[in-house]
């Protein structure tokens, strides 16, 4: 017997295949990999320009090493992808800016000072980007100082030098405007990470992770918090009768009377579909129990919570446990009247 194919089917079939690799590699990167290998290959270019050009003042060997370091960096984070750690981007954070001394130093030339002054951005944007506060900070104004003191050093930037007292000022405010906006993005995307479409308050693990943070003040501190668990009442009947999208109204509307009802330090999360959390600080059970019923007669949507005081010490998951029981006796009651 004999098969016909279908022209073109080849071609087609590996076509696929190709693009289901792309969309598998793409789907293993993040940003900070995806970052890393840019500056990595960004890098090793303009170094092996220098290697073409091979002025006599430059260190031919220090070049490659470096060539071999951005190129070999590069493949790593296409590689880990979003296993990519951060250790290993403070290393070569450190080598950068080891490196940047170099070509800024007396040692060099005017141009390889103006080319390590345009590699000086990335290097502050990934700073503000991805690496946490306050470690960024600290690094960047570390690194700012000690481009100060060789630009300083270095005759070039002196008023009556090559390149003068400008440019080097010009460096140093670059590169402080670029990790500024790397701040900026770092904490627009954390805020989008961790925040819920619908309501705009804090999603699940937004709220988990402000809760861990604050149990760890308080466990400092000794600071009365509560946090009040909440959980719509009959929501699924709404849902059934009106649709979704009348539960949803009910949703959003009722997250905006309790957000206008706590105090800006007080934080609000969605933990689930129609459950919620509240944080409330420097307060006992008695009065965030009263917050909460002025609370609920502003509620266009039932609701009932449960309310457990932070103990010394305490986890996540015991807080979380003592006041889910409270709210299931609560609605229990409720649903019996």
């Amino acid at each position: 017997m004999v098969h016909s194919q279908e022209p073109g089917g080849g071609s087609r079939g590996a076509l696929a295949t190709v693009r289901h690799g792309v969309r598998r590699f793409s789907a293993h990167q993040n940003p900070h990999s995806l970052f890393i290998a840019a500056a990595g290959t960004f890098f090793a270019i303009t170094l092996i320009i220098d290697i073409t050009l091979h002025r006599a003042d430059l260190q031919e060997w220090v070049l490659w090493v470096l060539v071999i370091f951005c190129t070999v960096l590069a493949l790593i984070a296409l590689v880990l992808g979003e296993l990519f750690p951060l250790w290993i981007g403070l290393m070569c954070v450190t080598v950068f800016t080891l490196a940047s001394l170099y070509f800024l130093g007396p040692l060099t030339d005017a141009q390889s000072a103006v080319s390590t002054a345009q590699e000086l951005p990335i290097l502050a944007l990934y700073l503000g980007w991805f690496v946490p506060r306050p470690l960024g900070r600290f690094v960047m104004i570390t690194v700012t100082a000690l481009f100060v003191v060789v630009l300083v050093i270095n005759p070039a930037f002196h008023p009556d030098g090559d390149l003068g007292v400008p440019s080097a000022v010009q460096m140093v405010v670059v590169g402080l405007f670029c990790f500024e906006i790397g701040s900026m993005l770092w904490r627009r995307s954390e805020k989008i990470i961790g925040t819920d479409l619908l309501t705009g308050v804090l999603n699940r693990a937004g709220f988990m992770k402000h809760l861990e943070r604050e149990l760890q003040r308080t466990a400092r501190g000794g600071v009365a918090m509560c946090l009040v668990v909440i959980d719509f009442d009959r929501f699924k009947q709404l849902n059934d009768s009106q649709g979704h999208a009348a539960g949803d109204r009910a949703l959003a509307d009722t997250v905006a009377i309790l957000r206008g009802g706590i105090r800006s330090g007080d934080a609000i999360g969605r933990t689930g579909g129609d459950e919620f959390a509240i944080l409330l600080d420097r307060i006992d059970v008695r009065g965030a129990d009263q917050i909460m019923r002025r609370l609920l007669q502003e509620s266009p949507h039932p609701w009932s919570w449960g309310i457990a005081q932070v103990r010394a010490g305490e986890g996540i998951e015991s807080v979380f446990g003592r006041a889910d029981t409270l709210l299931y006796d609560s609605k229990r009651r409720r649903e019996a009247q």
